[in-house]
């Protein structure tokens, strides 16, 4: 099935917002097996916005529209869907229920505007909104001798967008799409190898591909791999994927970090220290904490993510921990100590440190230079490595440095015994 997101607001055409909610839409469809094959962006205009809707419905299944559902006069998804769908708009009392909650709660009564946010098709189904004011709708357009066709309307503030996706827009998929069979989705993570490495060692499986299908996403130093399959029932799909999913570990098991669309190697390393029951502490300079930040997103780092230290230059690095002497070292020999004492200082099983050398030039201020990551191990030798640094901005610098040292801690801490 053609999936298709239009995203409503003259706000997001003119810049002023940036649209994150169509990537984040598109992400969890891939989880239903659906792919996303047009996205458009239209301003608070009923004659564009019908014509948006007019072309979707020629060229796509399922039709996810986020925006334009709050109480002003410019809000007008609603309106506009429902009269090209030759619907009527009703208020649906349960969001009436909530909204009249959440006034309540403020100690004050809602503007008459605001009522619009409850509106809902009426021969549709509302998808509640527990955590905003406007309600979400959906509707099954069916048409003699065609497959039917579903049309969903979301709010487009993100964090209410992001749970109704979640807990609405997904179940409700989901029991349609069983009508039709079975569609499920496996999704295999790799750290530390490039999109042109597995293609070509998963060439043939990928060229012989009918079912399961096969989908790569890449970002630095990170490979998705979607495996969806089609089945009469969830068991039979799901044996399918994990058969395709074992042969591709089996050929890329050096860089397999997990299941699941969130798998990341922040997710991975946090798990592995969990694991292995080994606490870390972090000393940070040219990277300036991007690596301590990337790792208190996981849930529950705090238990194993005792500690960690911005230092940018040697004389902060001095005053610290208590040396001397680090401008005379090799910037080499100055992360060896600099992991040894963050393990001190915090008294953690492992230390990791961060540096950099690096020379800025040209017009455009673009950096090289060397990259050092060492790692100090329960007293044993500490393990540093030299990461070559291409000319690139400062920025993009930092977050390929911090890439590669998550990914030399990872594995560093599986070896650790338990």
């Amino acid at each position: 099935m053609k999936t298709e997101i239009i995203s409503v607001g003259t706000e997001l055409l003119m810049g002023y917002v940036v649209d994150t909610n169509a990537g984040e839409i598109a992400q969890e469809l891939l989880t239903l097996g659906l792919g996303t094959y047009y996205q458009q962006t239209v301003g608070d205009n009923p004659e564009r916005m019908r014509n948006a809707l007019e072309l979707a419905a020629k060229r796509s299944d399922i039709i996810i529209v986020t925006g334009g559902l709050g109480p002003t006069q410019d809000d007008i998804t609603k309106q506009i869907a429902a009269d090209f769908l030759g619907d009527e708009l009703v208020l649906d009392e349960g969001q009436l229920d909530i909204m009249k909650a959440v006034f309540e709660k403020r100690g004050s009564e809602p503007d008459e505007n605001v009522y619009r946010e409850a509106l809902t098709f009426k021969n549709g189904d509302t998808l509640l909104n527990e955590v905003g004011l406007a309600c979400g709708t959906a509707y099954e357009l069916k048409t003699e001798g065609e497959s039917a066709k579903y049309i969903l309307l979301l709010p487009g503030v993100p964090y209410e967008m992001s749970y109704m996706l979640k807990h609405k827009v997904t179940p409700y998929l989901k029991q349609k799409l069983q009508q039709e069979g079975v569609i499920e989705s496996l999704f295999l993570n790799f750290n530390g190898i490039g999109e042109s490495k597995v293609a070509t060692l998963l060439n043939e499986k990928i060229e012989n591909q009918t079912n399961p299908t096969i989908a790569m996403y890449a970002k630095p130093r990170h490979i998705t791999i979607r495996i969806t399959a089609s089945a009469e029932d969830s068991k039979t799909a799901q044996k399918l994927n994990q058969d395709t999913a074992d042969e591709i570990v089996a050929v890329l098991s050096d860089h397999f970090i997990g299941y699941g669309v969130d798998q990341t190697i922040e997710t991975y390393v946090v798990d592995l220290l969990k694991e292995k029951n080994v606490t870390l502490g972090i000393l940070e300079g040219f990277t300036a904490g991007l690596v301590m930040s990337s790792l208190t997103t996981v849930a529950g780092v705090s238990s194993v993510f005792l500690g960690g230290l911005v230092t940018m230059n040697d004389e902060s690095r001095e005053k610290q921990f208590g040396l001397n002497g680090l401008d005379s070292k090799s910037e080499e020999e100055v992360a060896k100590l600099l992991a040894e004492k963050c393990a001190q200082t915090f008294q953690t099983e492992i230390g990791l440190s961060v540096t950099a050398e690096t020379t800025s030039h040209g017009p455009d201020q673009l950096m090289t230079g060397t990259g050092y990551i060492a790692v100090s191990k329960n007293g044993q030798p500490v393990k540093v490595k030299q990461y070559p640094l291409p000319e690139k901005p400062q920025s993009v610098l930092k977050e390929m440095l911090k890439n590669e040292a998550l990914a030399f801690l990872a594995e560093t801490v599986e070896t650790v015994r338990e």
